[in-house]
């Protein structure tokens, strides 16, 4: 911890850019991570428990030690980031302000010009975003950029986000890379990059930087080419594979989901793959919806629901969710809420599916798509295959979004634990009944066999 904070003290007096900043004074700075960390330790179930809340107040008071000077809102950031990463609860954790971003981004500033994905500790690009597409075929692994080793800048930004999945961590650092280059190196227009390419030559490559405007058009090409929700059809195998990649937006999957499901009555497909692979999760109600095109067996998501209540749960639930709270508002501060278990009753929906259901799941599989693996498994719905879920049987949840005081930076902390169904050890995933390595897609090589020797 001490090494860590070091290190960030180090990053905080050097890196500068070449737009001014407000900067807040080290005693604003001290009361916001005091505002924070008081609000964890009213909120989060864990620190209920003594050692926990002393062990939270050494990291606090550590971070704090690490505050020398003023800093600005993007410096603030990484200090409570680091702090929060350390309750390893990815429900719990700070969110990235954009308000110096945009005033960079509105005087002309530019950006790393890269999608990229990590990948058991190393950075391939994933989709240049520059104007000579030729440079770049995407997959090309990045090993140092500005003469820094790649593998140390990804074994910093890692401390800013919580959990156990190591591949669901790396998945965030990915996401936010271009933005962490920029706060944490000050890098704006010119990359020096040492790469290695398929063919594991190295090569130097000096690209420069992009408009947000020039990125963010390359991004929506992008999105515009993978979906958040597929449907593909095999009329030769009877097959119809169902790519979800999130469980987040309840209308617009309710749509796929009706147009999906009769396409497969239309076609008289035997044999469904429900592929969520990549989905760190969203709302357990998408999951429902899911499953009522799939099962009419009646189901709970979770075994236990544990809530801590607490003066901002009541306050929270009274102004946002006013039936919540006149179920909770008569319990006692720091006293666990634990209701019964919640039963759905799958809907008769039009276009039910009543064959084969396969469904495949990786490292990168989590929150409510984990919960959904559970489900499936518990109530025998069909074959998992491929990984383990990164999302585990047991994990903190359902946070709302608070902000510090001074420099007004968004945090949230969990006021739940959640025990669900698919496994016995709460660590662990949910294990799939064929365990598959998901390398070169062999995971669907597997079900069209099942499927062939059925």
């Amino acid at each position: 911890m001490k090494i860590y904070l070091f290190c960030i003290a180090i990053l905080m007096s050097t890196y500068t850019y070449s737009q001014s900043y407000q900067y807040f004074t080290r005693d604003e700075v001290v009361a916001d991570v005091d505002y924070l960390a008081q609000k964890v330790s009213a909120i989060h179930p864990m620190l209920l428990n003594a050692e926990k809340q002393e062990w939270w107040n050494l990291q606090v008071s550590d971070t704090k030690d690490a505050i020398k000077d003023s800093l600005t809102q993007n410096q603030a950031y990484i200090l409570m980031s680091s702090l929060m990463a350390k309750l390893q609860d990815s429900h719990s954790g700070v969110q990235m302000p954009f308000n110096q971003r945009q005033k960079y981004t509105q005087a002309g500033g530019l950006t790393f010009p890269f999608i990229v994905k990590i990948e058991e500790g190393s950075l391939f690009i994933d989709y240049y975003c520059g104007e000579d597409t030729s440079l770049f075929d995407g997959g090309e692994e990045i090993l140092q950029i500005n003469g820094v080793e790649v593998k140390h800048m990804l074994e910093e930004m890692d401390q800013l986000f919580g959990g156990l999945s190591i591949h669901l961590k790396q998945n965030q650092t990915a996401y936010y890379f271009r933005f962490l280059t920029w706060m944490i190196y000050g890098w704006e227009s010119n990359y020096d990059l040492l790469i290695s390419n398929h063919s594991h030559r190295l090569k130097r490559v000096k690209v420069g930087g992009v408009t947000g405007e020039v990125f963010l058009n390359h991004l929506k090409d992008r999105r515009q080419k993978n979906s958040m929700f597929d449907l593909q059809i095999d009329e030769n195998h009877s097959l119809g594979v169902m790519k979800i990649k999130s469980f987040v937006d309840l209308s617009k999957f309710c749509a796929f989901a009706d147009s999906s499901f009769q396409l497969i009555a239309q076609k008289q497909i035997r044999n469904l793959v429900i592929d969520i692979r990549e989905n760190g999760g969203g709302r357990s109600v998408v999951v429902d919806s899911l499953l009522n095109y799939i099962t009419d067996i009646s189901y709970s998501q979770y075994k236990l629901i544990k809530t801590r209540v607490s003066k901002e749960l009541l306050d929270y639930y009274e102004s946002q969710y006013p039936q919540k709270y006149e179920i909770v508002k008569d319990c006692a501060i720091d006293s666990i809420y634990i209701p019964a278990p919640q039963i759905h009753e799958p809907h008769n929906v039009t276009n039910k599916f009543k064959g084969d259901v396969y469904l495949l799941t990786d490292k990168g599989t989590a929150s409510a798509a984990a919960t959904m693996a559970g489900v499936f498994k518990e109530w025998k719905l069909g074959e998992i295959i491929g990984e383990e879920t990164g999302g585990t049987i047991k994990y903190f949840g359902d946070y709302w979004t608070q902000y510090t005081p001074n420099t007004h930076i968004g945090f949230f902390v969990s006021p739940k634990q959640f025990i669900q169904f698919g496994g016995l050890l709460p660590d662990r995933g949910v294990v799939p009944d064929y365990e598959i390595v998901d390398k070169r897609d062999l995971p669907m090589s597997f079900v069209y066999d099942l499927i062939l020797g059925n």
